[in-house]
């Protein structure tokens, strides 16, 4: 039995080292599918890889800065299309219509949101900026 576990672990290392050399093959138009708001689920699916393997390798430290400024660029873009829908509204347009543009609009900026919390999130702390530790000094006779 443990002849088999081993057999198995593997065969799912091999299929696992094929599916990241796929996507470090193509990373570069994997980076600009998330550049062009392909989602995650569509770029897996197009390259035959799993979607955890697909976040776990564009989160390694080589293709991270690249994968970070795909998702500025997408953010970018959700929000031009945000904007699109409110500028698509006409006066006559009936007030269901009006309420669908302005639904589309939020969805568009909520997506830019998450996929770029550092600029167009309005409660996003940047913990790197603020390492204010605070320190604790204690005098030497306290507690004699």
């Amino acid at each position: 039995m443990n002849d088999e576990l081993k057999e198995i672990a593997v065969v799912k290392n091999k299929q696992l080292s094929k599916a990241r050399q796929t996507i470090v093959d193509n990373v570069d138009n994997i980076i600009t599918l998330i550049a062009n708001n392909v989602s995650y689920k569509n770029i897996a699916e197009k390259y035959g890889v799993c979607q955890s393997t697909l976040f776990y390798t564009l989160d390694c430290d080589e293709y991270r800065a690249k994968k970070d400024e795909a998702l500025r660029i997408a953010s970018y873009q959700q929000i031009d299309e945000a904007k699109q829908y409110l500028l698509s509204i006409e006066a006559d347009d009936t007030n269901a219509s009006v309420r669908k543009k302005c639904e589309l609009s939020q969805f568009a900026t909520y997506l830019a949101k998450v996929k770029n919390r550092k600029e167009f999130d309005l409660n996003y702390k940047d913990d790197t900026k603020d390492n204010n530790q605070q320190i604790l000094i204690i005098p030497a006779n306290f507690g004699k």
